[in-house]
């Protein structure tokens, strides 16, 4: 008995100084005045507005794509994010090279409008129309695994917490945009998107479920620490690792992996799963590397659908 309540503080205090030691790394003023102006509006159809959004963030501006529909009575939002060096293009136009991947995601967002949701699809911070920020080098170059760059190391960990902070400042939008105090979002991420959405619902209750789709799981701290780096800076990487949160995550999460994927072996994936407390969880694995096949969407729909419900 005695060992069990020991237990108990050990993970009481654990999970509390987790939270303690990255709550400032996700937090935001809540009290400043974010402006937004909708820079394009368009009616897709009789039921679907499409607006374009700048709204002040965390440190700069975010653009956005905001898809108001009005097919049911009731608001629900799911949040569509990019993978590393794409931008919230993928998600709306399908282009080459990779053709076949953008159309999986141009009929994610098909979908979810046909079911009644409304979207929100940002650009991540260094990507899209906000490359400039990055001096419009390509924001691929930047995690440490390929840099080998304590400069670019650090602007990966800003890229991370940043997009997170501006996600929610997104909702806090929507919601004023909206005037409903307890909106709740669905969020679906590809590969870095996944990240950021894993990392989102660990700093913001208002996240209801995650689809994380190949994400790399265990990096950027994964080895992090066989680079002779100060130890801050080693520490903002293991901060943005969502297996770091692995034994925290509350919110109903999907990992959609590639039993290939080179970014996250199986076992990585299997052991982020295995640490996670609650019961709303799911792993499933597709025989392919980090792209996945395309009935993954279908996956990804029907969790959004499930804990997400009209």
């Amino acid at each position: 008995m005695r060992i069990h309540i020991a237990l108990f503080f050990i993970f009481f205090f654990t999970s509390n100084l987790i939270a303690q030691s990255n709550r400032n790394l996700f937090d935001y003023d809540k009290e400043k005045e974010k402006l937004a102006v909708v820079v394009q509006s368009r009616n897709l159809d009789s039921v679907t507005i499409f607006e374009k959004v700048v709204l002040d963030g965390f440190d700069s501006k975010i653009p956005f794509y905001h898809y108001i529909n009005k097919r049911k009575s009731k608001v629900n939002y799911a949040i569509l994010l990019h993978g590393l060096g794409d931008s919230k293009e993928s998600w709306v136009y399908p282009s080459e090279p990779y053709l076949e991947w953008s159309q999986n995601l141009t009929s994610i967002k098909d979908s979810l409008l046909t079911l009644g949701y409304s979207l929100i699809i940002p650009d991540a911070k260094f990507h899209g129309e906000r490359n400039y920020e990055l001096d419009f080098r390509p924001p691929e170059s930047l995690p440490p695994i390929l840099s080998r760059n304590e400069k670019d190391t650090k602007l990966f960990e800003i890229l991370m917490t940043s997009t997170a902070k501006d996600l929610r400042i997104i909702m806090d939008y929507v919601q004023q945009f909206n005037k409903v105090k307890n909106q709740s979002f669905g969020v679906i991420g590809y590969s870095m998107g996944g990240n950021i959405a894993i990392l989102l619902s660990n700093h913001d209750e208002r996240v209801e479920s995650v689809v994380a789709c190949v994400p790399p799981i265990n990096l950027p701290g994964k080895g992090i620490e066989t680079f002779d780096w100060p130890d801050d800076l080693v520490q903002g990487q293991l901060d943005i690792t969502p297996m770091k949160y692995a034994i925290n995550q509350n919110t109903p999460i999907l990992l959609l992996m590639g039993k290939r994927d080179y970014f996250t072996p199986v076992e990585d994936a299997e052991r982020f799963y295995n640490n996670i407390s609650i019961n709303e969880k799911e792993l499933k694995f597709f025989d392919s590397g980090h792209i996945l096949p395309n009935e993954y969407k279908i996956d990804a729909i029907r969790w959004i659908s499930l804990y997400n419900k009209f």
